[in-house]
């Protein structure tokens, strides 16, 4: 029972304005990270990327300082899903979750993340500036 009051059901969280299927998520309480509990699939055309269910991710690592101006649930739920599976894999995630396969640069990754962020419905100041946060901020965590 009391792990129960550490973790949200598994649930699917459904962004209003997005034009992408939700992504079935649980947060732990105590490990502070959200996990994906079915796989997610997204089409960078002409590549399916598959991140893995059991999947754990921060949801996006805004600084709690900054909240006011953009909180990590302000910037949608499959951007940075797909973002933190790229850059924990360097852009070279396991074999078969890239079909066909390739690998993706970190400029190519944080583009990705901008243009998914759109989809979901994000409005473009938001979109704008966690993109240069990601340009600015994220080389520490890619390499």
């Amino acid at each position: 029972m009391k792990d129960d009051a550490h973790r949200l059901s598994h649930a699917r969280v459904v962004i209003a304005r997005s034009g992408l299927p939700a992504p079935i998520i649980s947060y732990d309480v105590s490990a502070r990270h959200w996990r994906l509990e079915a796989d997610y699939g997204y089409f960078d055309d002409p590549n399916q990327i598959t991140v893995p269910s059991q999947f754990t991710f921060n949801l996006a690592s805004v600084p709690r300082a900054f909240w006011w101006l953009i909180a990590p649930f302000e910037l949608s739920i499959a951007a940075p899903l797909i973002h933190d599976f790229l850059y924990r894999h360097r852009g070279n995630p396991p074999a078969g979750a890239i079909v066909p396969p390739r690998g993706y640069s970190r400029k190519e990754t944080d583009l990705l993340f901008r243009n998914v962020m759109a989809q979901e419905g994000v409005p473009a100041w938001r979109r704008v500036a966690a993109y240069h946060a990601v340009r600015w901020f994220g080389g520490g965590t890619w390499d």
